[in-house]
């Protein structure tokens, strides 16, 4: 598999700071075919990048609907004395391809965008890093889309790594699990401002992506965690339950960061995600990973704990150094973004306790 085509210049400089910088990689071709005439990549530096060639770097790959903006959605694991620690090593988040916060995605109604795969979307990350120097990789991780795009790094990573840490990310994307995106689909499409992906900037399938939100965050959380906090309560607005009023809310959340196009194109993705043999997925990434650790969250329904330990014990199978460790949580699949006692020592370090993020799966 080709790693990139001609990359091109920045648009501004590297260096850690809120606005980021844009990278130009030229044209792309996604491996299930079409083009992408004139590929961007935004991201972000966290630490003093011109250390990247000397001292290596830390690679962070983001889930659904989040950014380069790292800081926002893992910031108790980022920072001096954290597993993320940009003064050990610089950190570099972008925003996937296909995405709505400065990277290349579907925003243009009148090209159709080509289906992208967690493939695509790990190799688009190749040329950015030789452009920053870098030589070797302390730490590759991810968690849900953010782990199968960095389990497909694992296979092809032109650099070094010392270790990847995949969270809640299976080895390929069950049946029941593209058909939770197949519904939230269907909830986008019902909307007639949908207009088969053909609206304009600024429009769109607002409540249709708001229904496919509820129907995700159902997905994203446990039964026994929403029993817990809501139960049959009907306190915050009368004549709704407390859930049906809570998933509005995340429904309208997202609906005022993120665009639909993006949101579908995304979805595609993960549905595509596939390591193929896992026995050559293994031999690969053992060519040039050194420690690979596996992560299950015990109550995740989307993509089950027993999912992530099958291709665990199938790598560890075939030589690599994988181990596979378990997450305990009433939270559900969005454990990778509240749990961070537990997450922490994932990456090597035990830094100091935080407060829970919001989701941004």
């Amino acid at each position: 598999m080709t790693l990139g085509g001609a990359a091109g210049a920045v648009d501004s400089s590297p260096t850690s700071g809120r606005a980021g910088a844009a990278f130009r990689l030229g044209p792309f071709r996604p491996e299930l075919g079409g083009l992408i005439p004139e590929a961007v990549l935004h991201y972000r530096v966290f630490g003093d990048a011109s250390r990247i060639p000397t001292h290596g770097a830390s690679l962070v790959f983001h889930a659904l609907t989040g950014n380069a903006d790292l800081d926002q959605w893992w910031g108790p694991l980022l920072g001096p004395g954290r597993p993320l620690d940009p003064a050990n090593h610089p950190i570099v988040a972008a925003n996937l391809l296909g995405g709505c916060a400065g990277s290349t995605g579907p925003n243009d109604p009148a090209h159709e965008f080509p289906l992208l795969t967690p493939a695509d979307l790990a190799r688009a990350h190749a040329p950015l890093l030789d452009h920053l120097g870098a030589t070797r990789l302390q730490v590759v991780a991810g968690g849900s889309l953010g782990g199968m795009v960095a389990l497909h790094w694992g296979k092809l990573s032109p650099l070094p790594v010392d270790r990847l840490v995949i969270l809640a990310a299976p080895a390929r994307t069950s049946a029941q699990a593209i058909g939770w995106n197949a519904a939230q689909r269907m909830a986008i499409e019902a909307d007639s401002d949908w207009e088969g992906g053909r609206y304009q900037p600024g429009r769109g399938p607002v409540a249709g992506l708001a229904a496919a939100r509820a129907i995700a965050m159902i997905t994203y959380r446990s039964a026994a965690e929403l029993d817990c906090r809501f139960g049959r309560a009907r306190d915050r607005r009368p004549g709704r339950f407390d859930v049906e009023e809570y998933l509005r809310r995340h429904g309208d959340k997202l609906v005022a960061r993120f665009d639909a196009r993006s949101y579908v194109a995304l979805m595609n993705a993960m549905d595509h995600h596939d390591l193929g043999d896992l026995h050559e997925a293994a031999r690969e990434t053992a060519r040039r990973v050194r420690r690979i650790v596996g992560v299950g969250i015990d109550s995740d329904q989307l993509y089950p704990a027993a999912e992530i330990r099958r291709w665990v014990e199938r790598y560890a199978a075939a030589g690599a150094s994988a181990e596979y460790r378990e997450i305990t949580s009433h939270h559900g699949h969005d454990a990778f973004l509240i749990e961070f006692d537990q997450l922490a020592p994932l990456f090597g370090n035990d830094p100091e306790p935080r407060t829970p993020a919001d989701s941004a799966a």
